[in-house]
């Protein structure tokens, strides 16, 4: 117990020693219900077709505020023996009329050892970029109208994106290392914000290559009330995002808790299961950064597993001849 708390502790201090600015991708307030996308690793965790849909309406108030959606599926599976995982991201941002959308497969190899699963993924997609997601900034002259506006760098191109990740999952810990755009796709963005004109300069940029650390340990305490402290954190070593979370969970059906965002904010979320459905609501209360300016930051989530047996064909009722 004492290493794992010296653990916890030398990560909070080695994540204190960044600034957050602006990234590339952005941290939805409920992470730990998209682990598959983070992380191709995760693909194929349950024994079920697992399907998320997460939809962020970040930075209410601002004009051109980004909206983000999410899909992720995954499933396990055995070859020769073995036990595997295939998945399927797709993600989706726009602002104003401008699009980004990844679509990406994903592999995972799956290895017991001891009382848990050591698992290695790889993640191969193709990005049609339609705007610099880095290059987010809040317009200065309609902050004087106190009426913010997002601008970015629209680019246009399609560009192959990989990511790989680690992680090991047991009964009650999980623990990852992953990292996305390994490849640091590159582009050339246009000066002109919000529009497209083919003769204004172009400069070139690339997607960074980002590093992602998940954990999460889930503490059984009465009257099947569970406790699950995790903590996120995404780096490009240049900027850091983080997530400390306190997660509440009742009967497997009620949850709800809270997160702190580094240098961002707070996010207040909870989720009910209803017929085997599960349905997430998050708001996150911004005291710094571009969300400051805004009305704070929405966010639905809705999963579902689908059982295997779900798609095998019923039998079908008949009546014995011998009872004719």
């Amino acid at each position: 117990m004492g290493k794992r708390c010296f653990l916890w502790i030398l990560l909070f201090l080695f994540c204190g020693l960044f600034h957050l600015q602006a990234q590339w991708d952005d941290s939805p307030g409920q992470y730990w219900a998209l682990k598959s996308y983070f992380n191709p690793s995760f693909a194929g965790e349950k024994e079920a077709i697992n399907t998320n849909v997460l939809y962020q309406y970040p930075w209410h108030g601002i004009e051109n505020a980004p909206r983000q959606l999410y899909l992720t599926a995954t499933m396990p599976f055995e070859f020769f023996g073995k036990r595997h995982g295939a998945g399927l991201a797709v993600y989706n941002e726009s602002i104003g009329e401008l699009r980004n959308s990844l679509m990406a497969a994903q592999y995972n190899f799956k290895k017991e050892i001891g009382k848990g699963f050591l698992n290695i993924g790889i993640q191969a997609g193709v990005y049609d970029l339609h705007f610099d997601a880095g290059s987010k900034h809040i317009l200065m002259d309609s902050l004087q109208l106190r009426r913010g506006t997002i601008r970015v760098k629209p680019a246009d191109k399609k560009v192959i994106d990989l990511g790989a990740g680690i992680s090991w999952t047991g009964k009650a810990f999980f623990a990852s290392l992953s990292a996305m755009h390994v490849n640091q796709p590159r582009f050339y963005v246009h000066n002109d914000s919000l529009t497209m004109d083919i003769q204004n300069d172009s400069t070139r940029s690339s997607i960074p290559r980002s590093y992602y650390l998940m954990a999460g340990y889930n503490i059984s305490l009465f009257h099947s009330l569970e406790i699950e402290p995790m903590v996120w954190v995404c780096t490009d070593l240049n900027t850091t995002q983080m997530h400390a979370t306190l997660r509440l969970e009742y009967n497997k059906k009620f949850s709800g808790g809270a997160s702190w965002k580094i240098n961002d904010g707070y996010v207040l979320f909870a989720g009910a299961v209803i017929r085997d459905v599960e349905l997430g609501y998050a708001y996150s209360i911004h005291t710094s950064g571009i969300g400051k300016n805004s009305k704070g930051s929405h966010e639905l989530h809705l999963r579902y597993n689908f059982p295997f047996d779900y798609f095998k064909p019923k039998r079908q009722p008949h009546k014995s001849i011998r009872l004719l």
